[in-house]
């Protein structure tokens, strides 16, 4: 075996403070037998190997492992197939991805990572995209907590001046006091609220695995969307079954994943349209939630005027950046056990809303067997 390496690891300490070079993937270019016909310096410093010599004798002990795991070089027509392995690395083992591309005669390309980084990448794409979609409803919820905080500042100047006149103790006055005093409390009440909900789709509080009823999370959600719904001039309305819907998963993860998925159905209703948040009675040991906009009577009707609805579910350039919240709601829903999907765009016209449906697996306790 001929293995070529342009650079030695030992003068790589420079590259290494490169934030790219930390993300190159490790090539290995294989011949139809399976033998190693050329690897880059990455593939050599991912599987610790110093030379080609190195990786001669790993790739012995290395290739019957991928092999097990469903690796096949020899296979011609193309395609591709991934491995993940567990190598020794300085005293602990790390897991590396192994992504074969096969070429037409067999061999092929096999490409190497690092799964810890992988998974890192994956965390920061999830942080970024929750950061995006909370970018895009921030200056609406904003908006909307000025509402309570000017009447509460309003009553609470009314209720000094008639403390202040001693209008209090004439006759009604207690009345018109405990009014303001009333007013006050509704107030705090719904900012508390309106706090509480924004702050539970940012905040990492339920970061855990717990038994939930998907009715509270929808409710939450659909109560986050008003704001940034009556903004783009869009109703918001919701539909749950009166039955609990009990899932088992990580309620942070699932308000981001609903929230992204809520956002890019939003960005297609036109205005004086309705977003709908229709969370079905679970059947079959599945509970469905169906995110979908409708024009209104008054919605503009020529495509130029209506919104342009959201790419699917993959990562995609775009000059604002990669817009990756529809890939990354769908991982963490495949984590959960389930899934999402697009409905009614292949037939749709321009300046048709979006709509997308979700699936969940719930527990036995849900749906018609909590009505016992």
């Amino acid at each position: 075996m001929n293995v070529q390496q342009t650079i030695p690891t030992s003068a790589r300490s420079a590259e290494e403070q490169d934030p790219a070079a930390v993300l190159d993937l490790g090539v290995l270019a294989l011949g139809d037998d399976g033998a190693v016909r050329f690897a880059d310096e990455a593939a050599l410093d991912l599987l610790g190997c110093a030379d080609g010599f190195e990786l001669e004798r790993l790739w012995a002990e290395l290739r019957p492992r991928l092999e097990e795991a469903g690796l096949r070089w020899e296979a011609a027509g193309g395609g591709a197939a991934r491995a993940a392995l567990d190598m020794p690395a300085e005293g602990e083992e790390r897991r590396l991805l192994f992504d074969l591309r096969r070429g037409g005669e067999g061999g092929g390309v096999l490409l190497v990572r690092d799964g810890r980084l992988a998974s890192s990448l994956e965390a920061d794409l999830r942080l970024a995209s929750q950061m995006r979609s909370v970018t895009q409803i921030a200056p609406a919820v904003a908006h909307d907590l000025r509402a309570p905080i000017n009447a509460m500042v309003f009553n609470i100047e009314l209720l000094k001046e008639n403390i202040a006149s001693g209008r209090g103790s004439e006759p009604g006055g207690q009345e018109r006091l405990l009014r303001y005093v009333n007013v006050l409390k509704e107030e705090l009440s719904r900012l508390h609220k309106s706090l509480e909900i924004f702050l539970s789709h940012i905040s990492p509080r339920g970061d855990r695995v717990e038994t939930l009823d998907l009715r509270e999370v929808v409710g939450e959600l659909a109560a986050l969307l008003v704001a940034p719904a009556r903004k783009q001039q869009v109703q918001v309305s919701v539909d749950m079954p009166d039955v609990e819907v009990t899932a088992e998963g990580n309620r942070y993860l699932l308000r981001q994943a609903l929230l992204h998925l809520s956002l890019a159905a939003l960005v297609g209703v036109p205005r004086q349209g309705t977003l709908a948040v229709h969370l079905e009675e679970p059947q079959d040991g599945q509970a469905r939630l169906r995110l979908a906009g409708s024009p209104g009577p008054e919605s503009p009707t020529t495509p130029d005027e209506a919104p342009s609805a959201a790419p699917g579910f993959d990562v995609r350039p775009s000059p604002g950046g990669t817009l990756a919240q529809l890939w990354v709601a769908q991982s963490i829903l495949a984590a959960h056990g389930g899934r999402a999907r697009a409905s009614g765009t292949e037939s749709a016209t321009p300046g048709t809303p979006q709509a997308y449906e979700v699936e969940l697996k719930v527990l036995g306790n849900s749906g018609s067997q909590s009505k016992e």
